[in-house]
Parts: C-alpha cells; sequence; structure tokens
C-alpha cells in the first residue's frame, strides 16, 4: 500500500472503470462534489494500443474553454483558487472530507446489500448460521445435493489429492462453503424471503437418507478419472479439461460482460437484484400493510413496533417513519412506500432507514426490504429513497 498523502488520495478519488455499455465517449460528466463550479469532467477511453485498453479516465475543463485537459482534483482547485485568490489547500482538505463521506456511504450501501443476501461477516455470520441449524439443523453435502434443479460439481485437486466440491443453485451461483449457505437461508428466513426452505430441507433431508451413495459415488469418479464428475439426483457425468477450462472461459466472460449482447444472458448482478426483489412492486403487502389509508399507517406503526420489541429491540430507541402518500404515477410508489427503521449503524452524519416488510411466515411477522431513506448526496437538502 502507498503512504497516505495527498497524492495517494488524488489518485484513488481519479480511479479508473471500465467503459459502460452502449455508452458513446468521450462524454462529458459532472465535476465531484467540492470542486469548483464551472468546471466539467469529460470521460474518454484508452486507445487499443494501450495496456489499459477499454478503461476510461477523466479530464477536466472549463466550461466556458478557457482551460482544458487539466490532469486531477487537486489542479483544478488549485487553478480556481489562484484565480479567486482562495485557499487552495483549504479548498482540497474540504473536497477530500466529502470524497471519504461518498465512499463510506457507499460503503455502507454494499455492506447493506451483501447482507440482504445474506452475506455476512464475523460474530454475525456465526451467530446466523447457529440459529439456522437450531431450526433446521446442520447442512450436509447429501442434502444439498438432493435440492432440487442444483448441480453438485467434484473437483479434483492434483496439487493436494482432495476433492472440492460445488453447489450451483438454479440461479448459477456457486456455494463452496455449507456454512456459506446456512448463513444465506438463514437471513433470507428472517427477512420472509424464504418460505419455501422448511419444505425444501425436509425433502432433500429424506432423500439424502436413501441416495448418499450417490454423493460419495461422485467423489470417488471424480479421484479416479483424476479431473471433474458433475451430477444431479437424475443424471450424472465426467467432465474433461476441455469442458471444465470451456466452462471457466464462460463463467470469466459473463464476469467482463462480454456476453450482454445476448438477449438470454442474465447478469450476476441481475440475478442478485432479482434473488432481493428488484422490481416496481416488490414484495407483496396486502391489507394494513398495503398503506392504502391513514388508519393503515397507524396500524403498521403498532405492528411493526411491538414486532421489533418482541425479537428483542429497545422499545425506548425504535424510531419509525413512514412514506405514504406518493402519486400513483410513480413507477416504484409501492416499492418505496412503506414503514422504515431507523438503523443504529449509519453512514455519515445522517441516520438511515431501512424499509419493514409485513411477513406473515417470517419471525413475529416482520422482515426488511433492501430500499433505504438516506440524506442525499447530490442534493444535500433534502432526503432520498
Amino acid at each position: 500500500p502507498r503512504a497516505a498523502g495527498d497524492a495517494g488520495r488524488t489518485s484513488a478519488a481519479m480511479a479508473k472503470t471500465w467503459a459502460e455499455e452502449g455508452v458513446e465517449y468521450p462524454r462529458d460528466v459532472p465535476v465531484l462534489p467540492g470542486m469548483p463550479e464551472g468546471w466539467k469532467g469529460i470521460e474518454r477511453l484508452y486507445g487499443p494500443t494501450s495496456k489499459t485498453a477499454g478503461q476510461v479516465y477523466t479530464r477536466y475543463s472549463t466550461i466556458d474553454g478557457r482551460h482544458k485537459h487539466v490532469c486531477s482534483p487537486k489542479q483544478v482547485i488549485t487553478i480556481h483558487c489562484n484565480e479567486t485568490g482562495g485557499n487552495a489547500e483549504a479548498m482540497f482538505a474540504e473536497y477530500m472530507r466529502l470524497q471519504k463521506e461518498r465512499h463510506d456511504a457507499e460503503a455502507e450501501e454494499r455492506r447493506a446489500e451483501r447482507e440482504a443476501r445474506g452475506k455476512l461477516e464475523g460474530e454475525r455470520r456465526e451467530a446466523a448460521i447457529a440459529r439456522f441449524r437450531e431450526r433446521f439443523g446442520t447442512l450436509t453435502g447429501p442434502i444439498v445435493f438432493n435440492f432440487p434443479k442444483w448441480v453438485t460439481r467434484f473437483y479434483y485437486q492434483v496439487e493436494c489429492d482432495q476433492i472440492r466440491v460445488e453447489y450451483i443453485d438454479p440461479e448459477g451461483l456457486c456455494w463452496y462453503l455449507l456454512k456459506d449457505l446456512e448463513c444465506s437461508f438463514q437471513a433470507r428466513s428472517e427477512n420472509g424471503q424464504a418460505d419455501y426452505l422448511p419444505e425444501l430441507i425436509a425433502k432433500a433431508r429424506a432423500a439424502a437418507e436413501t441416495n448418499q451413495h450417490k454423493f460419495t459415488e461422485g467423489k470417488q469418479k471424480a479421484r479416479e478419472a483424476s479431473g471433474t464428475y458433475e451430477c444431479t439426483p437424475e443424471r450424472e457425468g465426467l467432465m474433461d479439461q476441455e469442458e471444465v477450462q470451456k466452462l471457466k472461459e464462460e463463467r470469466a466472460a459473463k464476469v467482463k460482460g462480454m456476453h450482454m449482447k445476448d438477449e438470454n444472458f442474465v447478469s450476476k448482478r441481475q440475478r442478485l437484484a432479482y434473488s432481493i426483489g428488484m422490481n416496481p412492486e416488490g414484495h407483496p403487502q396486502t391489507g394494513w400493510a398495503a398503506l392504502e389509508s391513514r388508519e393503515d399507517v397507524a396500524t403498521a406503526f403498532a405492528h411493526f413496533r411491538g414486532a421489533l420489541i418482541r425479537r428483542g429491540f429497545d422499545g425506548s430507541t425504535v424510531e419509525l417513519i413512514a412514506l405514504h402518500g406518493i402519486s400513483t404515477e410513480r413507477v416504484y410508489r409501492r416499492r418505496v412506500s412503506g414503514i422504515y427503521y431507523r438503523m443504529p449503524q449509519v453512514g455519515g452524519e445522517q441516520p438511515w432507514y431501512q424499509k419493514l416488510l409485513h411477513s406473515p411466515k417470517a419471525v413475529h411477522e416482520v422482515g426488511c426490504d433492501g430500499i433505504y431513506v438516506t440524506w442525499s448526496r447530490l442534493q444535500p437538502t433534502s432526503w432520498t429513497a
């Protein structure tokens, strides 16, 4: 890592990104918060002969054209202060503070998204796994092997003479550790998004008692062939090295977006978004939970407050707000309407609120959605969902 300092931090603020699909370059973009008015950013692509071909870099120009091709925000601030008599050091320090604030907020959003997908860390992860096992028991390879539409793949690793097992769910996501899967299932269950789990696990556990030998055979056949063996309860087969390499290349191509022109291709981001309900309607809310009237809002406040207290939240610190009465012309009206809970961990100085869901089959009939209300970074005098 580089030593801390203005130069290092400026480079971080100017980090390169890959070109967006369907965007024409060069293109004008707004300058970052904290930079002076009267300037614009211009995103350009590195040429095909560059070692960073396909990546985007930014240069800055004044809107009136007096200054062009300025390389960094710090240089922009220096030019501006030289012309206006301002304090460049103080202005740049404020710029860096705003960038850190934005970075922290984005990191909080990513953390919240990971948690919505069941990707917890540390003690929270272990606690979620313990709750899952208390309710469903411990997942084993033969149990997951019997999940409908899942694929189990066994890799023989020559360098260590071990078998690595990979579980592929119906959405194409790969799971290597059963504890990660237990954690994800528990998070979905507590959010009211996994009503299917009890039946799924019960049927798979019963099937594993009768066909456990198939899972064991998968390991044996991968070892005997010194290769890769793929199977489900219904089918099985060896994969040669050419097939394995092709599979790896196809996955790498998906990650880089090389197949985005294929109308049937669904990216990992899209699959994850779908798994947490990224659509205009969201998770169905009926009756009072649909918030069609002020009376419904009052009922919702009472229900969610009581449910959170029963789940162990301190009633004196539970703060709820409502988004209600949004115009019917708004596409995401139903998705963002609802009761929001003030989160104990906040990004920046302003609080964050997460949308609650009425989930009759969840613990205490309460879950949460991946929708948040927070202080706007782009319009610093308003809130945004």
